[in-house]
């Protein structure tokens, strides 16, 4: 699992970024990667744990996310 910190969550829009720890890159996340977690939303600052995958679009993504804390 990687961790990292909520850059920003545009609710509306369904999506946001996920900031990686220790220099690594930045992670788009999905609202369904959220739902598939049991979370609503995310909240810019908020800490996560979570996987990477890649997407039918070949874009890589976040999944399996948990809340820090």
């Amino acid at each position: 699992m990687l961790s990292g910190t909520v850059y920003f969550y545009h609710a509306a829009s369904g999506f946001g970024v996920i900031r990686a720890d220790k220099g690594g890159d930045d992670a788009f996340v999905h609202e369904s990667a959220l739902r598939g977690c049991g979370l609503d939303r995310l909240e810019p600052r908020q800490r996560v744990t979570y996987a990477l995958r890649t997407d039918a679009r070949g874009q890589t993504c976040a999944h399996d996310l948990k809340l820090c804390g």
